[in-house]
């Protein structure tokens, strides 16, 4: 306590005397000084005139600070309020309550401005309850602010003593006119909103160029209707893109709206007939025009990179998520492909070794795609590894065959991978099927990596890879191994892949199309008849996903469980083992063929987490709900784990976030 108080001594010394606690410390250097320079009994002299300076110096200090808590306490004491008509002239609301909150004695102020002369006895003594006494007598200075009918207050307080109790003296000061003046500055801070029509190019391929001018115009005159409500600013920066300057009110009222202009450009019809053109929203917040131009380019790439057809608002370091509801605008340029493959190349040549890994249990997909790349590097002559673990891998079958075919030594543990990059040299690390830092199959590898290359077809997540030398993200494509695929069909040293490699792209494709039957678009057709040329047979490609009898049985064992919640179903697996991603996952793809059901979810434990396996034909976006349970995915399929929960929990969340999901749509229909 003593040193507390000291401390609190020198603090108010160095604050209210600056110029003379500055030149106590300057003698003091001053004597130092002296000793260095040889002269001991001068500096001693010094020194001993500096402790008795000193010493007066902290006696008058401390007179001082005694004096003005005497002051303090003589007039808390007088503030018993015996003599309540003298408290009653102070000029603002006031009050005396116990240290539990009760009100004991108030003015008539405090009555009349704070309680508007009609609140009841109840409402009185409980009036600071919810505050809590202590947290007022602890904010000191600074006031605690609180919000009374349609006034705003500061409340301060002090301890007295009341017939031989604690007691708390409060003073109120209304702030409401502040207040409303600070409301209105936060309401006109600017807002910079990029708009941009998704599919311009598909446009320009499938009507003439008047019909095109004709449905732009529309959709223009759609957008300047809707945003007619606003005083803001409008300019077309150009074909497909808009920006608007708006007020932090403004921006509210849209989000409040959920951004209803998406639904209107959706349903735009020309010469009757249904066009498929869509927008994509970007919003961006700050405290300069620069800072909200950099936030609303970085909510519209987020927008763009979940496949288009939606609003995303970034407020600091969070996004907020609106529409989402149609499939990806499906691209037939290629010259993104052909781009990304030449720069893959250079990056593969000036590199001594390319790792690959996949996302956490790898599929199909992510196997196949990283053989994919492996072929890649080695028609480049760079040596390539796999990095995984074999044991927790969803696709072992192309794996072991994989031993069987030239890439015995290509797949590595994830402990060499990162064992050899800590050896040094011009390493390159590409990811593929995803693009979230904590998905990966070892963050530490890629914390390792000094250059890394990203290459997935999954929309869009907040927490992605953002210091990628090249950042592949096409949520377009039906998957990584289309994707893949094409950029081995525009490296030039890529003349042969092989049947094995072939199968394995092929298998990744079909997976993730569920055989050609979901998000195949004519690209990935295309894809496929080059992988067929490659010497891929689709047999062969289809005997991959061959599983046991053993698993046959618990597959079939998990949908006859299986319960019906609303437009959705839900499965329990009861069993455990090595394979029951994979068989979940496929029972997730079986339950689809219910009828009535638009979406498929498999609960699953493994291990210490418990997982949601998710499914859908695209009328439900599944991955929305997964993102409600910090999952995510693909718009047909996603999935998400929670650690340390169990399985009634989980499908307790589960469920409320499917009504979460059904509500929002409704809001949005509603909204139209």
């Amino acid at each position: 306590m003593k040193l507390k108080a000291l401390k609190t001594l020198l603090k108010t010394a160095v604050k209210d005397f600056p110029v003379f606690i500055a030149a106590f410390a300057v003698a003091v250097i001053c004597t130092v000084l002296t000793a260095i320079l040889g002269n001991k009994w001068l500096a001693l002299a010094e020194l001993v005139l500096l402790i008795g300076i000193g010493f007066a110096i902290f006696m008058y200090l401390r007179s001082m600070r005694n004096a003005k808590l005497k002051i303090l306490s003589d007039i808390s004491s007088q503030l018993d309020f015996s003599d309540e008509s003298s408290a009653e002239k102070i000029p603002m609301p006031m009050a005396v309550c116990s240290m539990s909150g009760e009100i004991i004695w108030n003015n008539t102020l405090f009555e009349k401005d704070v309680l508007g002369g009609g609140a009841s006895e109840t409402e009185m003594k409980g009036f600071f309850e919810e505050i809590g006494i202590e947290s007022i007598l602890n904010s000191g200075s600074a006031g605690i602010p609180i919000d009374y009918g349609n006034k705003n207050f500061t409340v301060f307080a002090h301890k007295i003593q009341k017939n031989g109790e604690d007691a708390a003296a409060i003073y109120l000061v209304e702030t409401t006119k502040f207040h409303i003046i600070a409301q209105e500055y936060i309401k006109s801070r600017p807002s910079l909103i990029i708009m941009t029509i998704d599919n311009v190019y598909e446009l320009q391929q499938d009507y003439r160029e008047s019909d095109c001018s004709a449905i732009k115009n529309g959709v223009e005159k759609l957008i300047e209707t809707w945003l007619s409500d606003y005083p803001c600013f409008i300019s077309k920066v150009s074909e497909e893109k808009f920006c608007i300057v708006a007020e932090k009110r403004n921006t509210d009222d849209m989000i409040a709206r959920r951004f209803d202009i998406l639904d209107m450009v959706r349903d735009y019809t020309y010469d009757e007939k249904y066009v498929g053109v869509t927008l994509s929203i970007g919003v961006g917040f700050g405290a300069t025009y620069s800072e909200c131009e950099k936030n609303a380019k970085l909510s519209l790439d987020m927008a763009l990179g979940r496949g288009g057809d939606q609003a995303v608002v970034k407020i600091k370091d969070n996004y907020e998520f609106f529409g989402g509801v149609s499939k990806s605008v499906e691209s037939t340029n290629k010259v993104k492909s052909r781009i990304v493959a030449s720069a893959l190349t250079e990056l593969i040549q000036g590199c001594d070794t390319v790792y690959i890994m996949g996302h956490r249990f790898p599929d199909f997909d992510a196997a196949g795609s990283a053989y994919g790349i492996a072929c890649i590097a080695r028609s480049l002559g760079k040596p390539a590894y796999i990095a995984t673990d074999v044991s927790s891998s969803m696709a072992k079958n192309l794996l072991s065959r994989g031993e069987a075919e030239g890439f015995a030594n290509t797949v590595i543990s994830i402990s060499q991978a990162k064992q050899d990059m800590l050896n040094g040299g011009s390493n390159l690390l590409v990811v593929v099927d995803t693009h979230i830092k904590s998905f990966v199959e070892s963050t530490d590898l890629l914390s390792l990596s000094k250059m890394t290359v990203v290459i997935d077809h999954h929309r869009k997540a907040v927490d992605y890879i953002d210091d990628a030398v090249i950042f592949f993200h096409d949520p377009s494509a039906s998957s990584t191994a289309e994707m893949v695929t094409e950029l081995a069909e525009y490296t030039p040293a890529t003349t042969r892949l092989g049947s094995f490699v072939a199968d394995g792209l092929m298998a990744g494709i079909m997976l993730d199309t569920k055989n050609f039957v979901l998000r195949a678009s004519s690209r990935t057709f295309e894809a496929a008849a080059f992988l067929k040329k490659q010497g891929a047979d689709a047999v062969r490609a289809k005997q991959l996903f061959a599983s046991d009898i053993d698993s046959y049985h618990e597959r079939n064992a998990i949908i006859s469980n299986a319960e019906k919640y609303k437009n959705c179903v839900i499965a329990v697996a009861n069993e455990t083992g090595d394979n029951m991603r994979m068989i979940c996952s496929q029972a997730a793809d079986e339950l689809l063929n219910i009828s009535g059901v638009d979406a498929s979810f498999v609960i699953f434990r493994a291990g210490e987490a418990v997982c949601v396996s998710a499914r859908s034909f695209g009328k439900v976006n599944v991955q929305i709900i997964m993102e409600y349970m910090n999952g995510g995915g693909h718009q047909t399929m996603a999935a998400t784990q929670i650690k340390d929960s169990s399985i009634e929990a989980v499908t307790g969340l589960l469920t409320e976030s499917i009504d979460k999901y059904n509500e929002l749509r409704s809001k949005e229909r509603a909204a139209r």
